[in-house]
């Protein structure tokens, strides 16, 4: 490569890493904007014009959310939200993907396009409907209410994605096993399902994240404040006259936190199952 060619390779890759530095500082800036106010004093984060690095930074939101708040529970009913729709999603989204994977049956294409119709939907307009079979099915008020609506929201995508996934596993493995006398079962626990895994992280990671941030299936299903979640913990601090906003958004970036961590965690596999059959080889 001549000088001139070196030294326009170089200019490119500054160009581009100043336009990708220039989107995260973009898309971080909300996060940071909350987190800087979590540390301002209340006159502060509505003083004109803006700061974005507080005059006198202090922590004192975060011991009074600690000691004034139910933060604590609101992040234990989160779990057991997101964990009980990722349990109840991937239960019903692993067979529905691996038989349209492995098997032609009369239908199969209206069905995966019916699947995915329903990702189109808004749930606040199917939320009236919603909140008569909750009710009918005996449901209100408890877990189970949000669990399975956030269920029902997650499952086209998941289908869709792990459908994909298992169209790229070879046949022949599992003929293979087969031949060797494993169950239809077997195949899929001890085969299938671990040379999934990227996909399947991809798929807990969308389902958790979905159901830690609802707010709407909690608002309208659950009436008892020993089971909010973050969100609904967070909108029940508005006050009729008065809201402590500091307090708010504290909350807001205690909530970010658990999901910042698995994030971190996954990220590599998350990735992986994200970009899976999106190259043919």
């Amino acid at each position: 490569m001549t000088m001139a060619g070196h030294d326009r390779s170089n200019l490119r890759k500054v160009r581009l890493y100043g336009v990708l530095i220039a989107l995260l500082g973009l898309m971080m800036l909300p996060f940071y904007a909350m987190f800087s106010s979590t540390l301002k004093p209340e006159s502060e984060i509505f003083a004109a014009p803006a700061t974005l690095v507080p005059s006198d930074p202090s922590i004192q939101a975060y011991l009074q959310v600690w000691t004034q708040t139910d933060v604590l529970l609101w992040v234990g009913n989160s779990f057991i939200i997101s964990v009980g729709t990722v349990v109840l999603t991937l239960l019903l989204a692993i067979p529905a993907a691996y038989s349209c994977a492995r098997n032609d049956f009369v239908g199969k294409r209206t069905f995966l396009l019916s699947v995915l119709v329903v990702q189109m939907f808004a749930p606040v307009v199917l939320i009236v409907g919603l909140f008569d079979v909750i009710t009918q099915m005996g449901l209100f008020n408890t877990y189970l209410a949000v669990i399975v609506p956030a269920a029902a929201f997650t499952l086209p995508f998941n289908v869709w994605m792990l459908y994909g996934y298992f169209k790229t596993i070879p046949v022949a493995l599992e003929e293979s096993a087969r031949i060797d006398g494993a169950s239809q079962l077997q195949i899929l626990t001890k085969i299938v399902l671990p040379l999934t895994k990227p996909a399947l992280v991809a798929s807990i990671t969308y389902t958790f994240l979905y159901a830690w941030n609802r707010l709407l299936f909690v608002l309208t299903f659950l009436t008892d404040s020993a089971k909010y979640n973050i969100p609904r913990g967070v909108f029940s601090m508005v006050g009729a006259l008065q809201t402590d906003w500091r307090m708010m958004l504290t909350v807001s970036v205690i909530g970010i936190i658990p999901l910042l961590i698995l994030f971190a965690f996954l990220e590599e596999y998350i990735v992986a199952g994200m970009t899976a059959g999106a190259v043919k080889e």
